[in-house]
């Protein structure tokens, strides 16, 4: 076993035992390879602090799936149709959504033990001895690149109720609860501390990253990542010419419109490795997960009458119908074909389409017409639009969108609420409701009975 292997195993070890974010610091856990609090902070060293870094690439590849499944049946991508939970029809897509309700989690726990993981970190990085100032430069422009992540992942599912910012190291304390608009701003902070901090990280980062970082593994290249991310955060909010800059700095790159370059960019990465993880949106039968039949019958003709390459490249009209509770399909996503297969976590294909929504906010048509067609023509096998294209290029956005990005992150779900949208998602049958967010969940609501944040409520849909 690879010592770059040997760290990732401790790392999900660090992980494994943290049951909910406000019942322990991620630090604070008995295991037989990973740092105790009394390593980590009382006498941190560059081994501990590696392998906690380490736990944070590894809690925020925990999410993943969350974000792909959950968000992609909000979305209308997919629908989870297993036959041993009807919760995930009678909550998902039925509701009302509660705060102790099926499913609302949505990540909530997750994100917030990895941020005290990640805020345990920055504690401790300025006392490493064996670290140059480079090195905890490089360590905190990292660190706080997924801090950010994590509140941005939430912010895209709680929306307008908010979330807590601030994660106190003791687990008896309360954080606050901030607005949406306060979150983002923050956030944009956060991501942009986190560039200083990569630019002067030196020339290495004193942690081993893994394969799906490659080409983005130093201070100086993970910086284009962070910028990539800090775009992503700019365009939810519509600060088109923030977004614009963000993504100058990026890795977007349209010098070619190989599959290759579309998919440059950062992955979760998967193993059947003893003790790591495979990936969970992994079902090739498929028992459970489908996609929505219209995917494939909504997609666009090319010139000779086939239909959008990526539709018939990431579903296929498979041998099993899966049926329950008055809805079917026997379409297959076809994004994920093996268990090691890795999710991403940004790609330069959604870059492209990014500039071309900020184009959009700033009315240069031309050049948003320009970034279309590269990923539609590139990426869709489609005709370009006419350069005096004049219909809604809005539309046209989300539908690239839609099928570029298909069951990666949930970003229909998000673009939908962005543009006031929710309400064109196709519902399977008349019952089903479409949800713009999703309450905060019981438990961190019951902690706070004095003073209820407003997401306390049940989201009754549409």
């Amino acid at each position: 076993m690879t010592a770059n292997r040997k760290s990732w195993m401790r790392a999900i070890a660090l992980l494994a035992g943290c049951a909910t974010a406000v019942a322990c610091n991620a630090a604070d856990i008995g295991n037989f390879n990973s740092p105790n609090t009394s390593q980590l902070e009382d006498s941190p060293n560059a081994s501990t602090v590696n392998t906690t870094v380490a736990g944070v690439i590894a809690g925020s590849r925990a999410g993943a799936g969350t974000w792909a499944s959950t968000l992609g049946v909000f979305g209308r991508e997919i629908m989870n149709l297993d036959g041993a939970e009807p919760r995930n029809v009678l909550a998902l897509l039925i509701g009302p959504l509660e705060p102790g309700g099926f499913g609302v989690d949505v990540g909530w726990t997750n994100s917030y033990r990895n941020l005290r993981t990640a805020y345990t970190v920055l504690d401790v990085v300025d006392k490493v001895p064996d670290y140059t100032a480079a090195q905890r430069s490089a360590v905190k422009g990292f660190v706080k690149t997924f801090i950010a992540l994590e509140y941005l992942n939430q912010l895209r599912v709680r929306d307008t109720f908010g979330l807590v910012f601030d994660v106190p190291k003791n687990p008896t304390e309360q954080g606050a609860f901030v607005t949406r608009d306060e979150g983002y701003t923050r956030t944009a902070a956060l991501f942009d501390e986190a560039r200083t901090d990569l630019a002067a990280g030196g020339t290495a980062f004193p942690f081993t990253l893994t394969t799906g970082f490659a080409g983005f593994n130093t201070p100086a290249t993970f910086l284009r990542v962070n910028r990539a991310l800090k775009a992503r955060l700019e365009t939810y909010r519509g600060r088109w010419a923030d977004a614009l800059t963000a993504l100058n700095e990026s890795f977007i790159s349209t010098a070619s419109g190989s599959a290759a370059s579309l998919n440059t960019g950062v992955f979760h990465v998967y193993s059947t490795a003893s003790g790591d993880a495979t990936n969970p949106l992994f079902d090739p039968a498929p028992r459970a997960i489908v996609a929505v039949p219209e995917f494939l019958t909504e997609a666009r003709l090319r010139a000779d009458g086939s239909r959008d390459l990526r539709a018939s490249s990431k579903a296929i009209v498979g041998s099993v119908l899966l049926a329950t509770q008055g809805i079917s399909s026997n379409v297959r996503p076809t994004v994920y074909p093996t268990n090691v297969t890795p999710i991403p976590l940004i790609r330069n294909e959604e870059l492209i389409l990014m500039r071309a929504e900020a184009y959009i906010g700033l009315n240069n048509r031309a050049a948003a017409i320009t970034d279309i067609n590269f990923v539609r023509t590139n990426s869709g096998g489609l005709a370009p639009l006419a350069a005096d294209f004049s219909g809604d290029l809005v539309t046209e956005l989300l539908y690239e969108r839609r099928y570029s990005l298909f069951f990666e992150y949930g970003h229909r779900w998000v673009d939908s609420r962005r543009y006031n949208r929710l309400g064109e998602l196709r519902k399977q049958l008349p019952t089903h409701r479409v949800f713009p967010l999703v309450p905060i969940p019981v438990d961190e609501c019951n902690q706070r009975t004095s003073a209820l944040p407003r997401g306390c409520v049940n989201v009754l849909g549409s």
